[in-house]
């Protein structure tokens, strides 16, 4: 059994950082607020910005679904009129269930890495130091892989993750006419991408740092334990 709880922390543990960290920064209101500000949104769309802000307020709350429906009315380019059309509500329906399923799958997996860790220190500590930079070593070679592809060509690799999370056509939005593309250019997904790439990273030094120095402490123990059998 010990062989499968090092395989859940290997690979679970990633997940649940990455996981936990782009929930943190996406769903953010005062971040979106910063990047509309630097990209002038405010100006390209036409919407003031104590109106983006609360568009954003209830469309993170959305996500979270903490409402069911994203009708919302705010003035733009001096009209009162609804902030979405129907192809861009269509598409945040499939946005809010990706986000759903990944907040599932992270919930998930924190429990089955705690129990993991927990059963590898009852069970053979003296592994669990060599799993956690097992894991941590493996998540850098995918992240620098993962770096070096977005920063080679961001909008092809963005493109590919829509249409392999994605069924339908609905996220080809027009900038020219669609808010919501308006409020999020690609360059704020890169953003977005760049800071969850570099907090993930850190926290794999932070998970390496504590396994190197879990296997000295166990190693320890072991030599101090062994010592005190040899000297009864």
């Amino acid at each position: 059994m010990n062989i499968i709880y090092k395989i859940a922390v290997v690979f679970l543990l990633p997940i649940t950082l990455l996981l936990t960290t782009l929930q943190i920064f996406s769903l953010n209101t005062n971040y979106f607020v910063e990047k509309y500000t630097e990209y002038n949104i405010s100006e390209s769309t036409g919407i003031r910005d104590d109106d983006l802000r609360d568009i954003t307020d209830k469309l993170l709350g959305y996500l979270k679904d903490d409402t069911d429906n994203l009708n919302i009315e705010k003035v733009i380019d001096g009209e009162k009129q609804q902030v979405f059309g129907e192809r861009e509500v269509q598409h945040m329906v499939d946005v809010k269930e990706l986000f759903l399923t990944g907040n599932k799958i992270r919930n998930i997996s924190v429990v089955v890495v705690s129990l993991s860790l927990l059963a590898l220190l009852v069970n053979d500590r003296k592994s669990v130091g060599k799993t956690l930079i097992l894991s941590s070593l493996i998540s850098f070679v995918l992240i620098f892989i993962l770096f070096l592809m977005m920063n080679a060509d961001f909008s092809k690799y963005f493109t590919y993750f829509h249409e392999i999370f994605f069924d339908n056509d609905l996220w080809l939005l027009d900038p020219n006419t669609d808010v919501l593309i308006q409020m999020l250019p690609i360059e704020f997904f890169y953003s977005i991408a760049t800071k969850v790439s570099i907090w993930f990273i850190i926290e794999l030094v932070a998970v390496l740092g504590l396994g190197i120095f879990l296997n000295k402490l166990f190693k320890t123990m072991k030599f101090d334990e062994q010592d005190s059998i040899n000297r009864v």
